[in-house]
């Protein structure tokens, strides 16, 4: 294999970062580029890490980064490289987040956003049966206990008012109590190549890659000590970070959850726009981080949300690389997993119903709604020239 420099593996992880768009076509871009075209690590070790990147909470794709980054250049290439792939989304939201905060309440733009929040709605619905597809793929009696979860996960937080990582760990108990003895194959996950190693090759090991990490938390401790809310802001998507399974859109229930009703920082509007806005990003969901940060503490708030929200899935891959096969292979890891997607199901479906709600208001909401839901599940185009399209027709509508 190729061995590269440290400017090399971060100017590939920008360009994939900059003209990638949707997650299963930045993965697609991201193998093509350091697999085939580079020639970095093979298609098997990249399949290997995929794989993993998928049962450990986070975007995919970032966590993924940081696995390649701390393969080809230890310490720094595992901080740096999936930094380097954030970075355009990052800049992208921190600046739309600007123009929301600033101009929100300008008419052409409160229009754009009534449209926006209507895709949005529909978006979430495609989103949820994209999820549910994956999790329910038959009618055994294996599929019923998940639709079983997924609906007393939905109760659980409509009618009890549970607090959301409460409704998670009860689902993946509840995943370990009904899948473990049924021996449940693990559902929508990329499997590895068949005939291939399980083990993922070891990655540089020594002090110098503790040297990064140490590095990146010493300015951390001296940023929260310095400017008052860095460490709530920190803490707080860290806790995210860690329980958000199941990547993209499993992140909005626990971010309102824990940000909109817990935290009040924003307010269910503000955040249903923030979602709008993290699509027009070539960006994983969880890039609404990065909106929320700015709005509480501006581009210093940004910059912490988004280490905080990634940081749990880096630092798990980079530990569980070389147990990969172990892990991965545990019934009881495939059985939580499998409760924690049911549950995550029913949160979707909650979020679905407030953001309606919220949304839905009059005749033209409808109908874009109703236009979106089209679009995305029977027409299946790209989600970009949707979201283009509401925002060129909107300010005409509203």
């Amino acid at each position: 294999m190729n061995q590269p420099s440290l400017f090399e593996i971060l100017k590939a992880a920008l360009y994939v970062g900059t003209v990638g768009y949707g997650g299963p076509a930045i993965l697609a871009l991201m193998k093509r580029v350091i697999v085939h075209e580079k020639g970095w690590i093979s298609a098997e070790e990249f399949m290997n890490a995929l794989s993993l990147s998928q049962i450990l909470p986070g975007a995919t794709g970032v966590t993924l980064m940081g696995y390649i980054g701390h393969k080809l250049k230890g310490g720094w290439g595992g901080v740096l490289m999936p930094f380097a792939f954030a970075f355009p989304a990052m800049t992208a939201i921190t600046i739309l987040a600007w123009a929301y905060f600033s101009f929100g309440e300008l008419q052409f733009v409160h229009a754009i956003f009534m449209g926006l929040g209507a895709m949005v709605v529909a978006l979430l619905i495609n989103a949820t049966l994209m999820m549910g597809r994956s999790v329910f793929q038959g009618t055994d009696r294996n599929e019923f206990r998940g639709i079983a979860i997924a609906g007393l996960s939905f109760l659980a937080i409509l009618t009890l008012r549970w607090d959301v990582v409460l409704v998670i760990l009860g689902s993946g108990g509840l995943g370990a109590l009904l899948f473990y003895r049924s021996g449940p194959v693990e559902e929508g996950k990329v499997p590895p190549q068949a005939g291939t190693a399980m083990d993922l090759p070891a990655a540089p090991s020594g002090w110098k890659n503790l040297l990064p990490p140490a590095a990146l938390a010493a300015v951390l401790a001296v940023t929260f000590v310095l400017i008052d809310g860095t460490w709530t802001l920190f803490a707080t998507f860290f806790k995210i970070g860690c329980f958000a399974f199941g990547g993209g859109f499993t992140a909005i229930p626990i971010i309102q959850s824990v940000v909109v009703d817990g935290m009040h920082w924003l307010d269910l509007r503000a955040f249903r726009d923030g979602i709008a806005l993290g699509q027009i990003t070539p960006g994983p969901v969880f890039i609404t981080a990065t909106f929320i940060g700015y709005k509480i503490l501006g581009i210093i708030g940004a910059v912490v949300a988004t280490i905080g929200i990634f940081t749990p899935s880096l630092m798990a891959i980079i530990l569980l690389g070389r147990a990969h096969a172990r892990i991965k292979n545990l019934r009881i890891v495939k059985a939580v997993i499998r409760g924690f997607l049911a549950g995550f199901i029913g949160l979707l479906l909650f979020v679905v119903l407030q953001f309606a709600v919220q949304s839905l208001v009059d005749w033209q909401t409808w109908v874009l709604f109703a236009v979106s839901v089209i679009y995305l599940l029977v027409w299946k185009k790209e989600i970009l020239w949707l979201i283009l399209g509401t925002i060129g027709v909107s300010p005409l509508v509203f």
